[in-house]
């Protein structure tokens, strides 16, 4: 989509910090983090929201979460994706969070 912000993104048309990068997602820092750890996991395809993904991308999803986990050496995490009204950009993204304190 033109306007869709992921999008740009995702075509870096937009810069953005990279953190991870795989066929089908990306990862980069939430700009308003609600945690000390707050990543964004964002389809690279325009999907509008969680109701339209293929099982094979929420399988994706969490095993790109679980990576993370590994490699930030975290004991735990949250994992949460917005729905409608919640969804402040609707292109499907994944929140991983940790380190509340």
């Amino acid at each position: 989509m033109d306007d869709c912000i992921f999008c740009k993104i995702v075509k870096r048309e937009i810069k953005a910090e990279i953190k991870k990068e795989t066929d089908n997602f990306i990862v980069i820092p939430d700009i308003k983090p609600s945690a000390k750890t707050h990543l964004l996991i964002i389809t690279k395809n325009h999907v509008s929201d969680l109701k339209f993904a293929e099982d094979n991308l929420l399988v994706e999803a969490k095993n790109l979460a679980l990576d993370l986990q590994n490699e930030l050496s975290l004991d735990e995490f949250q994992f949460r994706v917005n729905w409608g009204k919640l969804l402040e950009v609707n292109h499907l993204h994944f929140h991983f969070m940790a380190n509340f304190n």
